[in-house]
């Protein structure tokens, strides 16, 4: 209940978030309070700062607002108290850190991982002010008690969406819609990184949980925030050939696209429902509540924070959004809370081993024998990789068996059209 009082607030604070003074200031403007301390600090002189890379326009901002005012409500810290900075870029970081000191910011959130770096020299710098880094990975290596990274087993979401798009995939091909070559899955997504290739792999492992025959286009859009490139992304994997859609992005392109094609899509980050009515299936959410709540108590009680700290389905901190009953199959909702169980009793497989296999081979065995593939071996255990065990910032940067990248442009006026079929596999290192 909790949780949709919240999101009715976040929405009446977007008034107060258009007209703010300074651009990428979403709190009226305050004056600077002093340096904040390591000790236990009094509830009315706690302060806050976050770091936004996008802009109010988009999905991701969302999100993340709706966790601020969740930790608000959870803390009773009030609207003077929190500090946004929006649509800051990697090189604005620093300045924007100095701003967020001056305010006297007891605490920081900084939302991108760019920014990392700038954050370890910052919080060297101000070793009284606790500096919270989303998907970062050297907190441990710096050896500083006031640095801190943290990140959200997203994919556990992925996978339990990925078991319902795969039922709709069942139900298309029962009802005779599509055939089994036409059993493709379209994914579209801003950029190729860790974060993103693990959730666009658990997709796909939950779709082969229940239709096995699926295969997976993915399009890169190479970049946050753009309305039109998602839309673009989405009209070629539809071309393409894809009956059901998902996505990591920061806009509701994919899902426009998908509502006027009478396409299923899953969404991220917020309900899409309301851009695609018909055809929304769910989202996969990350709730940041949970972290930013348990990181400013830590603060207001004087506790250590940890280090590296990931949350999953087992605290709440990723969950699917509002499910769409005009849509899901039949058996769908059932199925889901069966997953989601096993999700948060821990004993769900999302990347089994032996479900999957990586260039025609186990990752076991390439962990093995594949110096490139032998950073993966301390992250198997039981017979699953168990991505986010060695540390928060997921490390998958490989696509398994029957996900590739689709590069070629089937919106042009090619007359190739056994290239069209064509699809290349591009996998980064970490």
């Amino acid at each position: 209940m909790k949780r949709y009082i919240v999101m009715i607030l976040a929405a009446l604070m977007a008034v107060s978030i258009i007209g703010c003074g300074q651009s990428g200031d979403l709190f009226p403007e305050s004056t600077a309070g002093d340096t904040a301390q390591t000790e236990p600090v009094d509830e009315a002189g706690m302060k806050v700062g976050y770091l936004l890379p996008s802009g109010t326009d988009t999905t991701d901002t969302d999100s993340r607002i709706e966790g601020i005012r969740q930790m608000q409500y959870e803390t009773g810290l009030k609207d003077s108290q929190v500090f946004i900075r929006t649509d800051v870029s990697r090189d604005d970081c620093a300045s924007r850190i100095e701003e967020l000191v001056q305010e006297g910011c007891n605490i920081i959130f900084a939302c991108d991982d760019r920014y990392e770096n700038t954050v370890l020299d910052a919080a060297q710098q101000y070793p009284d002010v606790q500096f919270c880094q989303e998907g970062g990975t050297k907190a441990k290596k710096s050896g500083l008690d006031n640095m801190h990274t943290y990140y959200v087993r997203l994919y556990e979401a992925y996978y339990a969406a990925g078991v319902i798009s795969g039922m709709k995939l069942n139900e298309f091909l029962n009802s005779g819609r599509i055939t089994s070559s036409e059993c493709i899955i379209g994914f579209v997504a801003n950029e190729d990184s860790p974060e993103v290739t693990s959730c666009i792999n658990a997709f796909y492992m939950g779709v082969g949980e229940v239709c096995s025959q699926a295969s997976m286009m993915v399009r890169y859009t190479d970049g946050g925030g753009d309305y039109d490139a998602d839309a673009e992304a989405a009209r070629q994997l539809l071309e393409a050939g894809a009956s059901v859609m998902s996505q990591f992005t920061s806009t509701t392109g994919v899902a426009t696209i998908c509502a006027e094609n009478d396409i299923p899509i899953v969404g991220n980050a917020v309900n899409i429902i309301d851009v695609a009515p018909s055809e929304a299936l769910t989202s996969a959410v990350a709730d940041w509540s949970v972290y930013y709540t348990y990181a400013v108590n830590s603060v207001l009680e004087g506790k250590a924070i940890d280090v590296d700290w990931c949350g999953g389905y087992d605290d709440g901190s990723v969950i699917l959004s509002q499910l769409n009953d005009t849509h899901i199959p039949d058996g769908g909702t059932d199925r889901l809370i069966e997953v989601e169980k096993s999700l948060r009793d821990g004993d769900a497989k999302v990347f089994d081993i032996e479900k999957f296999t990586v260039n025609g081979e186990s990752l076991a065995t390439l962990a093995e024998e594949d110096e490139d593939y032998q950073k993966y071996a301390k992250s198997i255990r039981n017979g699953e990789y168990q991505e986010s065990l060695k540390r928060s910032a997921p490390s998958m940067d490989f696509f398994v068996d029957g996900v590739e990248e689709s590069t070629y442009d089937y919106l042009g006026d090619s007359e190739d059209t056994e290239e069209a079929a064509e699809s290349s596999t591009d996998t980064g290192e970490e």
